[in-house]
């Protein structure tokens, strides 16, 4: 009896993949600031800052120690996208030349999308930062969205992640997330962010990054497909 030969399945190329999580997930976290905008624009007057939002600020304690005021001028230069890019693109220069050329295109990649969905929601949105007390520390553009909690949940996170998957450390997560804290906190603390602004950009920075994780980890080896399989006829012995 002829035997049937099935073809085996071909897995689309990596590069498919890689794109099409990273495009895609561009695309979802772009919608999600948009979306978020949106919401906060049809709450209120949001440049004079909605109810809860001036509520919040107003609550927020003030009165800190000098060495403490101090680091949340500082502190927040290490999540913001002005500093990680070169640190980042350095990173990825050096991973190419030792072979890890994965891992300097997922930084790569991670680090221009935080910074272009800041940038583009920015253009977009164009909210005026809080007027309740005198804004310190650094800051530029438009209050919405905070690429501050963007660049931490997004680049620094991605960071924190392939350090644990390459050398199984964990403690980069820690001063990632106390990091994040501080910096995030430090946003509306300074008088630079309403909160809103820092919520939407942890949002967009948590999809960004699923989004980068999915697209450049290699999914698990599965078991191939048998290239040959015998007719049902044959294996009765007709």
């Amino acid at each position: 009896m002829p035997v049937s030969s099935l073809a085996p399945r071909r897995s689309p190329p990596a590069h498919f993949h890689q794109w099409r999580w990273a495009g895609g997930g561009f695309a979802l976290a772009l919608l999600v600031g948009v979306a978020c905008g949106w919401g906060l624009q049809a709450a209120g007057d949001w440049h004079q800052g909605l109810l809860w939002e001036r509520a919040l600020l107003s609550a927020l304690p003030r009165d800190f120690p000098p060495l403490v005021d101090a680091a949340f001028l500082v502190l927040p230069w290490l999540a913001t996208n002005i500093t990680l890019m070169p640190f980042v693109f350095g990173a990825a220069l050096w991973l190419a030349r030792v072979g890890r050329r994965d891992l300097a295109v997922h930084l790569t990649v991670v680090q221009l999308g935080s910074w272009a969905l800041n940038m583009v929601l920015k253009e977009l949105f164009d909210r005026e930062r809080p007027a309740l007390w005198e804004k310190r520390g650094q800051y530029a553009l438009a209050s919405y969205p905070s690429g501050h909690a963007i660049a931490t949940v997004a680049v620094l996170l991605t960071v924190a992640f392939l350090l644990y998957r390459e050398r199984g450390w964990r403690w980069p997560i820690v001063v990632v997330a106390l990091l994040g804290v501080v910096s995030l906190y430090s946003r509306l603390y300074l008088g630079v962010h309403w909160p809103g602004d820092v919520l939407a950009g942890v949002l967009v920075g948590a999809v960004w990054f699923y989004a980068t994780v999915r697209a450049y980890t290699a999914p698990r080896p599965t078991a191939a497909a048998p290239a040959e399989v015998a007719h049902p006829a044959a294996a009765r012995g007709a």
